[in-house]
């Protein structure tokens, strides 16, 4: 059995986002409530799965295990350039 190798996910590194369930991100309230986005790790995509809120000009994005539910890590994603971009960040 083989399985496919997910891009490490480094704290502090911003990361662009490439889409937001599935279409070109528009606005910042797309990552609010639950919902998924796609950024680009080290050249790869990443699937992130689980809730988001606002916080002050960015959402605050928990990631959850798509089978367990438990919380994974924090994301911070805020508009940039043309774009956005996703951060995971220690959340303690």
């Amino acid at each position: 059995m083989t399985s496919t190798a997910r891009p490490s996910v480094v704290s502090g590194v911003p990361c662009p986002v490439r889409s937001v369930a599935g279409v070109n991100p528009a606005v910042l309230a797309q990552f609010t409530g639950e919902t998924e986005f796609t950024v680009d790790v080290q050249g790869e995509p990443y699937l992130v799965r689980g809730c988001g809120g606002t916080l002050h000009e960015k959402v605050r994005f928990h990631e959850k295990d798509p089978v367990l539910g438990r919380d994974v890590r924090v994301w911070h994603v805020w508009p940039q350039d043309d774009g956005f971009c996703a951060e995971h960040v220690a959340a303690f």
